[in-house]
């Protein structure tokens, strides 16, 4: 399950959101609240690429499994 949940700011302006995948969390990102929900999940895809843990999955899938 992929999971992106507010942790704090201004809910009309900027806030910080954490991605979580299963109970794992493996980024947090800034997102401008006025800028909506499909920026959002932009910025989500782009700090997950960005993140050690998709470094590491992908370190992983390049070793076979």
């Amino acid at each position: 399950m992929i999971t992106i949940r507010y942790i704090d700011g201004d809910l009309q302006g900027t806030c910080t959101y954490q991605i979580k995948i299963n109970d794992q969390a493996v980024c947090q990102f800034s997102h401008h609240n006025p800028d909506g929900f499909t920026e959002c999940l932009h910025k989500a895809a782009d700090a997950v690429e960005l993140s050690e843990w998709a470094e590491h999955v992908l370190r992983d899938d390049a070793k076979g499994g």
